[in-house]
C-alpha cells in the first residue's frame, strides 16, 4: 500500500491527519499527526509512527487522558500482541480507515477502563513465550 493511500484512508474518517514528514517511500517511515475531532476521537490528539523498515507495525502515542492499562513501556497504545494471530493484527494492505477504527475503539476502551477498572475488549497473554489469539479465541466484551 502506498503513503498516499493509508493517508487518504485516514482522512476518509472525517479527521485531521497531517504527515509531520514526507520521505520518498511507505518502506522508508513516516509519521503522522492526528488532530482531536468532537465526535471521533474528543480529547486526545495522536502521532502514529511508521518505523522505517517495518511499517506494518506503527506506534501510537495518544496526548489525552492517560490510561494504565494496555500500553506499551514507551507510552503508545497497545492495541495487539505480535504473536496475535493476522487476523487480530492491522497490516498495511488493511488500510488507513481500519487503523483509525482500531485506535479508536482502543480509546474507547480505555475511557471505559478509567471509569470501570474493567477492560471491555480482548486481551492476550503477555509475556516471553506467550502464545497471542488467534482467530478462536473468546472476546471478551
Amino acid at each position: 500500500m502506498a503513503r498516499a493511500e493509508l493517508l487518504t484512508g485516514m482522512r476518509s474518517t472525517g479527521l485531521d491527519v497531517r504527515e509531520v514528514d514526507r520521505p520518498a517511500d511507505f518502506a522508508s517511515g513516516f509519521t503522522v499527526q492526528v488532530y482531536p475531532h468532537v465526535r471521533i476521537v474528543p480529547s486526545h490528539s495522536l502521532r502514529i509512527v511508521f518505523a522505517p523498515g517495518d511499517p506494518a507495525v506503527p506506534r501510537v502515542h495518544a496526548r489525552g487522558p492517560d490510561c494504565p492499562a494496555h500500553r506499551n513501556p514507551d507510552g503508545s497504545l497497545c492495541l495487539w500482541y505480535p504473536k496475535d494471530a493476522p487476523s487480530r493484527r492491522w497490516s498495511p494492505g488493511d488500510g488507513g480507515r481500519l487503523l483509525v477504527a482500531i485506535i479508536v475503539r482502543h480509546l474507547r476502551w480505555e475511557s471505559a477502563y478509567r471509569a470501570t477498572s474493567i477492560w471491555p475488549g480482548f486481551e492476550a497473554p503477555h509475556g516471553h513465550g506467550s502464545p497471542g489469539l488467534d482467530e478462536q479465541d473468546q472476546i471478551i466484551g
